[in-house]
């Protein structure tokens, strides 16, 4: 959340991931949200200073996304400043893939809309390999994780150029400077 600035223009996809980061922007102010996410639609309508904005297109009922010929419309229509995808299978050397062709297509879109590009994927995501491809790992500027993954997957995708944060993490660099301080 604390990539999301006050006046940004930022697409979040619709995922179970995406949707937890969206609870922690309501306070935000005059940002703009596009999302092709029903449930993110109703839980930032509450949010009297973010201006939603919803894609439209075709219901996938299993995952409650939108997608489809509408959806494709209005991504080739907009730019943004970000964009927030969740990350269904990541193997560094592969790229990114997900299960649905249709699921591919719009995540392929969403990285073509954003200036800057961030991923959200716990430790499971790693490693794996769906059936549809979105595209190279390196579609992504800034990969958030968890403690749970495995190093040689972080170091991967480091040496490929995607800043890597494992959320949860302590600042070392605070730490460092808090003992510079109490030193001298």
């Amino acid at each position: 959340a604390k990539l999301i600035l006050d006046g940004d223009t930022v697409f979040l996809e619709g995922s179970t991931t995406v949707y937890e980061l969206a609870t922690r922007l309501l306070q935000r102010n005059r940002l703009t949200v596009v999302t092709n996410s029903p449930l993110i639609v109703c839980q930032l309508q509450r949010a009297p200073n973010i201006n939603v904005m919803c894609t439209g297109g075709d219901l996938q009922r299993d995952i409650f996304y939108l997608s489809g010929l509408w959806t494709q419309r209005s991504l080739n229509e907009i730019r943004v400043d970000k964009a927030v995808l969740g990350v269904s299978a990541i193997d560094p050397a592969y790229g990114i893939s997900t299960a649905s062709q249709a699921e591919a297509l719009i995540k392929k879109l969403i990285t073509k809309i954003a200036k800057e590009r961030i991923g959200l994927a716990d430790h499971s995501k790693f490693g794996n390999q769906g059936f549809a491809y979105v595209g190279p790992s390196t579609d992504i500027h800034t990969l958030i994780t968890d403690f749970g993954t495995e190093e040689k997957h972080l170091n991967a995708l480091r040496e490929s150029g995607v800043q890597v944060i494992v959320a949860g993490q302590p600042d070392t660099r605070k730490s460092v400077d808090r003992t510079r301080s109490a030193a001298g």
